[in-house]
């Protein structure tokens, strides 16, 4: 099935988001320009956010059959609408200043990637002869704790960015704006802990899910399942950044980037495989 429509419409949300993120950069780099941006940007990510929610409504009603997930394109649209509606309550926090700059390059990318779950990978999930709770359970952890970790990996980049011009110590007058690190390491620890217990949640439901199909793993799924367990495993550690002085600051940072990379690694593994009951 191919959403020809819906791809042409997520093409220009990913451009907005392409436009949001070259404009939030400017601000980033050009504080003195901030008020005006501001208001553009909010708009772009309100018209971003609005166009996802309208799209993942329309599936859910037109194609789900009042199953809200029913392929990787629902999940995509889904994520995007939530960090959307994410970017536009730090764009309002000015303790966060300039965390939008790291937020909205990675909700271009999932807008990308759901041109191409759209038009070219489409495939419903495998779950019409599963329990819908479990199978609900699995999907929503899975994909809000991915909104988690895409939060999490944005204030890591951010952290590493703010350290290193701290540490250059280049154009010190700005940074009294951004956001400090201290703000950003709490947002990596609260956003990661998030993930891990959502992650927790997909997990354990998607082994009930493989267990209540009673079906023999396919090739490809220890890889899925070693991938997502590392993955939860670096949630784990972040969620306890605060009581570990050895992954504090700049290694946290780097965990939140590898535990978004290693989610996206999982996607990218169930779509290229037939895994019952997977998200992909």
């Amino acid at each position: 099935m191919h959403e020809t429509i819906l791809s042409v419409v997520l093409a220009v949300l990913a451009f907005l988001a392409a436009v949001a993120s070259v404009l939030a950069l400017r601000r980033l780099f050009k504080p003195d320009r901030a008020p005006d941006s501001q208001r553009t940007l909010i708009v772009l990510v309100l018209i971003i956010s609005l166009g996802a929610a309208i799209g993942f409504v329309y599936r859910w009603i037109h194609v789900g059959q009042w199953q809200p997930l029913k392929a990787h394109l629902d999940g995509l649209l889904l994520l995007s609408t939530l960090l959307g509606a994410t970017i536009l309550f730090i764009l309002s926090r000015r303790r966060l200043f300039g965390l939008s700059a790291f937020g909205l390059p990675i909700l271009t990318v999932f807008l990308a990637w759901g041109i191409c779950a759209a038009q070219w990978s489409y495939r419903p999930f495998q779950m019409a002869t599963l329990h819908p709770v479990w199978s609900s359970l699995h999907l929503v952890g899975v994909y809000l704790g991915t909104l988690g970790a895409m939060v999490a990996a944005g204030a890591g980049a951010m952290y590493l960015f703010v350290e290193s011009r701290l540490k250059r110590k280049t154009d010190l007058s700005a940074m009294g704006r951004m956001a400090s690190l201290e703000a950003l390491e709490h947002v990596i620890v609260r956003s990661a802990t998030l993930g891990f217990v959502l992650l927790t949640l997909g997990l354990v439901s998607g082994v009930v899910v493989i267990v209540e199909q009673q079906a023999m793993p396919v090739d490809g799924f220890y890889w899925k399942m070693g991938i997502a367990v590392a993955a939860w495993i670096v949630y784990a550690l972040l969620m306890n950044v605060r009581y570990t002085a050895s992954f504090r600051g700049r290694r946290a940072a780097w965990l939140s980037i590898v535990g978004l990379l290693l989610l996206v690694i999982v996607y990218a593994v169930v779509i290229s495989i037939q895994v019952p009951g997977g998200a992909g």
